[in-house]
């Protein structure tokens, strides 16, 4: 059975962790499908942090998901031979399966060698000597069938491919060889199975649940060549688009978690007090504590049902996430790419990185070493400009820094300062920094 990922954004946050683990959760008890919980990218201090207090294992951490050679296996058992068998054995067996190409394996199924019919046959042609020896041809027989496989399997010049390399490669080679069919091993050299051109024709995508985002530059990679199935989320529609009609869950509400809360609790769905208090983690992160401006009154709603199931209070447990956070620790790289979304307006594309503090001196001092950091992240991304929100959950502030070449265009739109912009009431980066800069850019014309 092919599994199917629930996964968050590139830089998951924890509302990213634990909307796929919830809703993984969720599916798993209204479907009989494999579901897995997988994150884009490592996972900060804060998701950690509340993963083991809450005692949940580190979902898987995906990079890619586009198209590879396992992508291209069924399901079907494994048929094999063994070295120690006869030629008559393979010669029954290969009739009895019906099949003209064989792997041969070992007992820990590593992958040795080959045997096709056609070897077989072109065996019995070699020894015949072109018709000079068609007298002996019984004799010649008996001999070829008293042969073990480990003497005429086949072990050089074969095409094999490993099952995480990229569809596109493996068409490249199929297309220049003449076999008809190609093992697939993993790493550690064990036969996954045979896979054929006509397997190209018929090739099924890694399917994919989306959660707290919907926008390619923030997805996990090859997300274009994967089978987008649901997205869960509550940022602004972006440019991600599905061969097929999909269920789209997408409310403006301050976190992912609180939508699958509530399908939870919407349709009676058993959940853990653990499972609750990471929900309710998720959403007392993306909310800040319920100060940011995009908190609503279904937040609100949300977390409380879950305070009750997990016994966790909002403030306590939100206080306890965001003091894990060693943000003096940090180098100036990580602490610009922790949290960091691109947006994509036009040919303009830039970057917004966000990290909460209780504490807005204790960065302060590092302001041009996060200048210097972030516009060679511009230079490398191509990013017309980039900034940094250093938001004072206590205060409801947020410091704005800023760099790249086009950077004058936020600090007209927020006001001039060199390369830093206070902004008292600002904290949401969706609601109240990323609009502000959609409309400077369409005022620009660069739209």
């Amino acid at each position: 059975m092919k599994p199917i990922y629930v996964i968050g954004h590139k830089n998951p946050d924890v509302d990213s962790i634990a909307a796929a683990i919830a809703y993984k959760v969720y599916k798993q008890s209204c479907d009989e499908g494999l579901y897995i919980a997988a994150a884009a990218g490592e996972l900060n201090e804060e998701s950690s942090f509340a993963l083991e207090r809450l005692g949940f294992e580190v979902p898987v951490i995906i990079r890619n998901v586009g198209a590879t050679v396992e992508d291209l296996l069924d399901d079907e058992k494994i048929v094999y031979v063994t070295t120690e068998m006869t030629v008559v054995e393979l010669s029954n067996f290969m009739q009895q399966h019906r099949l003209k190409t064989l792997p041969v394996l070992d007992d820990k199924h590593r992958f040795l060698g080959l045997l096709t019919i056609g070897d077989l046959a072109m065996i019995f042609m070699e020894r015949l000597g072109h018709g000079r020896d068609v007298d002996n041809s019984p004799e010649i027989l008996r001999e070829i069938l008293s042969n073990k496989v480990a003497d005429i399997m086949k072990t050089r010049d074969l095409v094999l491919f490993e099952s995480r390399e990229p569809v596109a490669e493996a068409r490249k080679h199929m297309m220049a060889s003449r076999f008809r069919n190609y093992p697939v091993v993993n790493e550690e050299n064990r036969y996954l199975g045979m896979i054929s051109r006509y397997d190209l024709l018929g090739m099924k995508r890694k399917k994919v649940i989306l959660v707290d985002h919907n926008e390619q530059k923030q997805a996990v990679d090859g997300v274009e060549e994967a089978e987008i199935l649901e997205i869960i989320d509550h940022h602004r529609v972006g440019d991600l688009q599905t061969t097929m009609p999909i269920y789209f869950h997408n409310e403006p509400v301050g976190s992912t978690c609180t939508l699958v809360a509530e399908t939870f609790l919407n349709n009676s769905v058993y959940f853990s007090p653990d499972l609750a208090g990471l929900m309710l983690a998720g959403i007392v992160s993306d909310t800040m504590i319920f100060k940011s401006p995009t908190t609503t009154a279904k937040d609100r709603r949300v977390a409380a049902e879950l305070e009750k199931v997990a016994g966790l209070s909002s403030l306590e447990w939100g206080k306890e996430i965001y003091s894990t956070s060693h943000l003096e620790q940090h180098s100036e790289e990580k602490l610009i790419s922790e949290d960091l979304k691109e947006y994509v307006s036009g040919d303009t594309v830039f970057a917004i990185a966000q990290v909460e503090t209780v504490d807005l001196g204790r960065l302060s001092q590092r302001k041009d070493k996060l200048i210097n950091a972030m516009n060679e992240v511009c230079q490398h991304h191509k990013y017309a400009f980039m900034c940094l929100m250093v938001t004072d959950i206590l205060d409801e502030a947020t410091e704005l820094i800023v760099a790249g070449d086009k950077s004058d265009l936020v600090e007209q739109a927020f006001g001039t300062g060199t390369g830093r912009i206070y902004l008292h009431g600002v904290m949401s980066r969706k609601k109240q920094v990323v609009p502000v800069i959609y409309e400077v850019l369409r005022k620009q014309q660069i739209i």
